[in-house]
């Protein structure tokens, strides 16, 4: 809330009207910084069969790296929102990309399974204080009304961290080996860290007014002064250490509504992204390595063309958020049967197919992070955003549990074992989890929707 100034003024921010060259560099220190945490995510799942043989690990097992990760990534969401409302987003994208560079520098010193396991705890750590810092920035430096379509350009431009991964990263990989790329990953993490500190700032400065005629408490009788001109004080989206409770804003109908939509439009995307895609282009359905990461780069392409869209769409229809999400949920599920019901090996043109399709996965999950902020107040949006945008990874770790265990189940253990059929079974395992999803986003729409009717209309 704004604080009164010195005696006697009454200071009231003027809305953000325009975007500034500062806000630009502001924001663009905040996406560096998600690009390496996105870059870091999936650099698993483009060294996936390499992980495999330096560790040798189990399907189930190399699950498990990409799972604990998740997890500790989704666990961490509602204790970094709340640090992030506490002590600001500067804070928390610096602690976020120091974690993530420890990480990737150990997990390429890691010769066997616990040490990777320690690594990937610290990398989703990191990640975890990264993206929803970034999105609270943007109400503090751009005007509200394009502060949707920055949200989707932020998750769009943090797509350019899975083509770092898949090129750039597995070149490194190649040329110089395990140790060195992870190395050199984490290092440019922690120069990013060091940047996020001397750039980012919480809150931009915006003008005051400030109201000269004081009330002198002593005769009754107004006063002026011209002791001070208008100044400058950083935006009400600063740190705020009285925000309210964590139950309050989790039973926040936009809260739980926001939550459910993300948990369902990027399962199971995500899951064939940040780990089995490469794996199961490679081994099952026989494509080359290159073909397989010229798949992958397409779908960043895909997000990064829909981004936009989404954006204005989300900001235009608001009313409509959940049928833009469901679309986007049944146009997934249609190519994903066009690819389980392929007879043989499925061809590239078809994959290709599929991650365009998908594309609009990572998107749509954004929407939920719109769908927050009709109810929830400003104060708190730092929690209400931890624990929608964890709705997404909590669908995935389940689903990249499941669909490990279900390969071995079927004696597919190693890349070696990886089938069509095999691969075919775990995929179709995960509908049940994209059931409850849909089930759930449905109810707590109608929530959201039966609460906004009870508000007074302005």
């Amino acid at each position: 809330m704004p604080q009164p100034g010195p005696a006697g003024h009454h200071d009231t921010p003027r809305p953000i009207d325009r975007i500034t060259r500062r806000a630009l560099v502001v924001w663009g220190v905040a996406l560096l910084a998600y690009v390496l945490a996105v870059a870091a995510r999936s650099s698993l799942s483009a060294t996936g069969v390499e992980a495999a043989v330096r560790f040798g690990t189990t399907s189930s097992a190399l699950s498990s790296f990409a799972v604990l990760q998740l997890v500790v990534y989704a666990g961490l969401q509602v204790p970094v929102g709340s640090f992030l409302d506490r002590f600001g987003p500067r804070l928390s994208l610096t602690v976020g990309c120091a974690l993530i560079g420890v990480g990737q520098i150990l997990l390429g010193l890691a010769d066997s399974v616990p040490g990777a396991v320690a690594a990937r705890v610290l990398v989703g750590s990191g990640d975890a204080f990264v993206f929803i810092p970034a999105v609270r920035l943007l109400p503090a430096w751009f005007p509200a009304r394009t502060v949707p379509v920055a949200t989707q350009v932020t998750g769009l431009v943090g797509q350019l961290g899975q083509l770092l991964s898949l090129g750039p990263f597995v070149a490194l990989v190649a040329l110089h080996g395990w140790t060195a790329a992870f190395a050199s990953a984490g290092s440019v993490t922690l120069l990013a860290a060091v940047l996020v500190v001397l750039v980012v700032r919480d809150a931009r400065p915006v003008s005051i007014d400030i109201d000269l005629t004081d009330r002198d408490p002593g005769s009754g009788t107004d006063r002026t002064t011209d002791e001070a001109p208008p100044v400058l004080r950083d935006a009400v989206v600063a740190p705020t250490p009285d925000a309210p409770s964590l139950r309050r804003t989790l039973l926040d109908p936009g809260t739980r509504a926001g939550f459910w939509l993300h948990f369902v439009s990027a399962m199971p995307a995500y899951t064939f992204v940040l780990l089995w895609g490469f794996p199961y282009m490679t081994r099952a359905e026989g494509l080359s390595d290159e073909t397989a990461l010229s798949i992958l780069s397409v779908y960043v392409a895909s997000v990064i063309v829909v981004s936009p869209l989404v954006g204005l769409l989300s900001a235009r229809w608001a009313e409509r958020r959940l049928r833009l999400v469901l679309g986007a949920v049944s146009v997934q599920v249609a190519a994903w049967a066009v690819v389980l019901g392929w007879p043989g090996p499925v061809p590239a043109g078809v994959l290709v197919m599929l991650v365009v399709v998908m594309g609009v996965s990572g998107p749509a999950s954004l929407i939920g992070l719109d769908q927050a902020r009709t109810t929830v107040p400003l104060r708190s949006q730092g929690v209400a955003t931890g624990m929608v945008n964890a709705g997404a990874f909590v669908a995935n770790l389940l689903a990249m549990g499941v669909l490990g265990v279900v390969l071995d189940l079927v004696g597919e253990t190693s890349p070696a074992l990886f089938s069509d059929r095999g691969f075919t079974l775990a995929w179709l395992s995960l509908a049940p989890i994209l059931v409850v999803g849909v089930v759930m986003a449905v109810s707590e729409d109608g929530r959201l929707r039966r609460h906004l009717e009870t508000l007074p209309r302005p």
